[in-house]
């Protein structure tokens, strides 16, 4: 223990001695967020002299957390970097921790005085409250809010050297992404890095609504003079006025999480129609303009700028056999697999494809496997996401411009997404918020198989396939009007409709084959109460958020039974969970379509069968014991071949 040397301390030290005891420790010794973290580290089981921030963090698990992370790296690496070069960083030691307390980068540490700081703070640690007891980062993602924790506030006296404040990050759904850390050397002063830290989350935090696939983007804030600057709250909404993101500081201001709707559209929350809005707010262009919200409360607001992140992207072809282990999740389905192989032999004699489903079904997946399939697999892959570009710039990126064809167009001009897939493949995603003005432009390229760069008068020959996607009813959009038929017919040579995941009858394939992607060997079973879990879940994201999920399962059970703890929130906060030992219980379910018995018989027996009726083989899988499971058989009936 380091002797005792100021006031601070002795205060602190003092109200251990009285948690020891199990006395009330009187607020002017600690603060109260400190005093209910150290209640939580002892409900944890930790004791003040556990070892643990030096245990090994093997490079397998590190893979994993980063793999699952690297969005949230991704966002939080450039604005760590910006900090760090403003700070003396000589006395500093940042990190970026997941959600789960695992820290995913670090800088600093690198003189002499830090390292042993460096030495803890290391890529892999987990910092959650329940594995390093009272500790800045994990207080921040507990609480969800900013703290900094001094020297002997720390519950583990391994970690008492240190002084650390850590601001949470938040994704633009509005649930919790990480956090931001800096640590250095127990003083007996202020911290002062807090404020610093905040800005930095606060940058991570815009950048994600930044990334956010939206064709427009709203800036917002009380003060007209704060609504251009950094501080402003974003708000990132599709073209029918539906709010697809926002920032904390958004959130905040139009009030986003008191609203009854699931799905808050622009409609709602400023009280008037969205095209009126919009004609308003592209009226004044940068100047912010006054709108009233639900709430009663007036606040400023502009368009900004709506720069597609990702707008194309150009690949290799890969060999056939990647191409099918990339397509693997959608082939566990034989009626989706066979569907798919007639897509392959239509489009083999180029006969156009149009894809089907909701966001996350695998859409641009399929486009790849049919390139990487197709007739044209040397040739180049292009994709391009025809709502995540503004109007004014789609026929350009399309099909490209000659030099001075506009103000600010490049000097030589530039070839366009059509021409950049001759040889290969086109892909058109979202083709159903195409522009109609665009569409006739489109449908005679596709006719034609040439194309006229904007400012030239010479002809290009095309010879690519095109693929074209949408979430969207099309036939429904050319009845409104919004969608050429001519263009439909055009497109729909062929059209697969990937279903949802809660269509499909796969889940537990699905949910073995994502396991056994994460781990190679010693896949870590599912306990009974995470598989309820999972069957209950309605699946939004479809098959793009069960890989989420189960990545994340994998990365928190750290090789051992992923469990409800290891699941995200919104998946355990309903009423999904079911105790191994509840078999009898007769509780109804929220749809009032089956009883948590019934839900929970389904789960064994579909274990049961999937493991060829091996006991002890479905009690791994389940995570349960042998004796456990024995009895569940008995009470469904399974052990005699029933059910």
């Amino acid at each position: 223990m380091r002797p005792v040397r100021t006031e601070f301390d002795r205060k602190v030290l003092h109200a251990r001695q009285l948690l020891r005891e199990a006395r009330d420790i009187p607020p002017s010794l600690v603060a109260d967020d400190v005093q209910r973290s150290w209640s939580r580290s002892i409900r944890h089981g930790l004791s003040e002299r556990d070892r643990v921030l030096f245990n090994p963090v093997s490079a397998a698990q590190l893979r994993r957390i980063n793999e699952v992370h690297r969005t949230l790296l991704g966002h939080a690496e450039p604005e760590m970097e910006r900090l760090f070069s403003a700070l003396d960083n000589a006395h500093w030691v940042l990190a970026c921790l997941e959600v789960g307390g695992n820290i995913i980068k670090t800088l600093g540490g690198q003189s002499a005085e830090l390292r042993d700081i460096a030495t803890v703070l290391r890529p892999g640690l987990n910092l959650s409250e329940r594995v390093a007891g009272t500790n800045a980062p994990g207080f921040a993602l507990e609480e969800r809010r900013a703290i900094a924790v001094r020297g002997s506030e720390h519950f583990l006296e391994e970690a008492q050297m240190c002084a650390c404040a850590a601001v949470p990050i938040f994704e633009p759904s509005g649930a919790l992404a990480g956090v931001l850390n800096a640590s250095r050397h127990h003083r007996s002063a202020s911290i002062g890095i807090m404020e610093p830290l905040a800005l930095a989350a606060r940058a991570v935090e815009n950048r994600m609504v930044a990334a956010l696939s939206a064709p427009l983007r709203l800036r917002l804030h009380y003060s007209a003079e704060l609504v251009n600057s950094p501080m402003c709250g974003l708000l990132a909404v599709s073209r029918d006025g539906q709010i697809l993101g926002a920032n904390p500081l958004a959130r905040q201001l139009l009030e986003l999480d008191t609203l009854i709707e699931s799905d808050p559209c622009m409609e709602t929350v400023f009280q008037q129609k969205v095209g009126l809005l919009l004609d308003t707010l592209r009226r004044h262009g940068s100047t912010p303009t006054p709108i009233h919200c639900h709430n009663g409360v007036r606040i400023h607001a502009c368009l900004a700028d709506a720069a597609p992140t990702r707008v194309v992207s150009v690949a290799p072809a890969a060999s056939y056999a990647v191409a099918r282990a990339s397509m693997s999740p959608m082939l566990l389905d034989p009626e989706l697999a066979q569907r798919v192989r007639q897509v392959e032999r239509a489009f083999a004699h180029d006969i156009p494809v149009l894809i089907n489903g909701e966001t996350g079904t695998g859409k641009e997946v399929l486009a790849r496997h049919l390139h990487e399939v197709g007739p044209r697999a040397s040739g180049p892959f292009v994709a391009i996401n025809c709502s995540a570009i503004p109007a004014s710039l789609i026929e350009s990126e399309l099909f490209g411009y000659d030099g001075g064809a506009f103000t600010g167009a490049r000097r030589g001009g530039m070839a366009g997404r059509f021409e950049q897939a001759n040889g290969g493949t086109l892909f058109l995603d979202e083709i159903g918020d195409m522009p109609l003005e665009l569409q006739a432009r489109l449908l005679r390229v596709l006719q034609e198989r040439t194309l006229t760069r904007l400012g030239s008068a010479r002809s290009i020959a095309l010879n690519c396939s095109v693929i074209c996607a949408t979430h969207r009813d099309l036939v429904q959009r050319v009845d409104s009007g919004e969608f050429r038929e001519d263009l439909y017919y055009r497109i729909n040579g062929l059209r697969i409709t990937l279903p949802a995941l809660r269509q499909r009858s796969d889940l537990d394939d699905l949910i073995e084959h994502f396991l056994a992607q994460e781990l190679a060997s010693a896949v870590p079973p599912l306990t009974l109460a995470a598989r309820h879990c999972l069957y209950r879940h309605n699946w939004p994201g479809n098959i793009r958020e069960l890989q989420q999920v189960l990545r994340l399962g994998v990365a928190l059970s750290e090789g051992d039974s992923i469990d409800l703890i290891h699941l995200p929130t919104e998946l355990t906060a309903a009423p999904a969970a079911l105790p191994p030992d509840s078999a009898d219980r007769q509780t109804h379910c929220p749809d009032g379509k089956a009883t948590l018995r019934q839900a929970e018989a389904e789960v064994v027996r579909s274990a049961f069968l999937r493991n060829d009726r091996n006991v002890s083989a479905t009690a791994r899988n389940l995570g349960i014991a042998r004796a456990t499971l024995y009895r569940k058989l008995r009470n469904y009936g399974l052990l005699t071949g029933e059910g």
